[in-house]
């Protein structure tokens, strides 16, 4: 029996399309228990579940995302809840959920396993494939809905520069095709969320939030080389780091505000 849930899991994982509808199933069901009950036990419960099934399934890449990101991405939570960026219904911890820890670990290791599948099953050698279709439809959706509907309207210029200072981070089209894929579902969450009031943000912006996952994601990458022993150079990259770093501890710290 346990040979053959293995080997269910391994099909779940490596096959894109079923691997895409259990990822939206997972999420759109713990938003919903959430917004419905409160109850924080149960979506932990299966969130670290399916963080320590993916940590098995993982090499060092997988796991430095599943344990950066959970780390990062909860205390970004809780400052985020204390400066009033968002809010939550509830929270044992700071007013943010407990399930966050886990669930960051989760969507992230989730985005990028379904890059690497769909990047392996989709990807070609030419300029365009499915994989640039996808991005470039998607993208083009998103800036029209953050624009119309949402608050990019507010101060456009200011969410393009942070969006464009994001994917400078990575000098390559695999690299930027990763770091949208994050991007992409990260914030797919955050609007199915806002959507249901699970939370709510003051400002909402489907671009400027995308730009902060990912820079998160550059750091998950960044710590990655560094186990290896890789420092990066200076150059574009680098002085794109430098100055998201800067922006994101000003705003930390309440210095600046978007």
């Amino acid at each position: 029996m346990k040979q053959s849930l293995e080997e269910k899991s391994r099909i779940l994982l490596t096959t894109p399309h079923y691997f895409f509808i259990f990822m939206l199933s997972v999420i759109f069901g713990v938003l919903v228990y959430y917004r419905t009950t409160v109850d924080e036990i149960i979506p932990t419960i299966v969130l670290s579940l399916l963080w320590i099934l993916f940590w098995k399934n993982s090499e060092q890449k997988g796991r430095i995302f599943l344990v950066v990101a959970s780390v990062f991405g909860y205390v970004h939570e809780l400052l985020g809840v204390r400066y009033g960026y968002f809010t939550y219904l509830g929270g044992f911890i700071g007013g943010s959920p407990i399930w966050l820890i886990p669930g960051y670990g989760t969507i992230f290791w989730s985005s990028y396993n379904l890059w690497k599948r769909f990047e392996e099953k989709y990807s070609r050698k030419e300029w365009f494939n499915l994989t640039s279709y996808f991005i470039a439809i998607s993208l083009a959706l998103l800036l029209i809905a953050d624009y119309l509907i949402f608050d990019m309207s507010v101060n456009p210029a200011g969410i393009l520069i942070k969006f464009t200072l994001a994917f400078m981070l990575f000098r390559t089209f695999e690299g930027v095709r990763l770091a949208y894929f994050v991007a992409f579902f990260t914030v797919l969450t955050e609007f199915t969320g806002e959507m249901l009031g699970t939370w709510y943000h003051p400002d909402f912006s489907l671009l400027s939030l995308m730009a902060g996952y990912v820079f998160l994601l550059w750091v998950c990458l960044t710590l990655n080389d560094f186990t290896k022993g890789k420092i990066p150079g200076f150059g574009r990259e680098a002085a794109a780091a430098v100055v998201l770093t800067t922006f994101y501890i000003f705003l930390l710290l309440g210095i600046i505000s978007v």
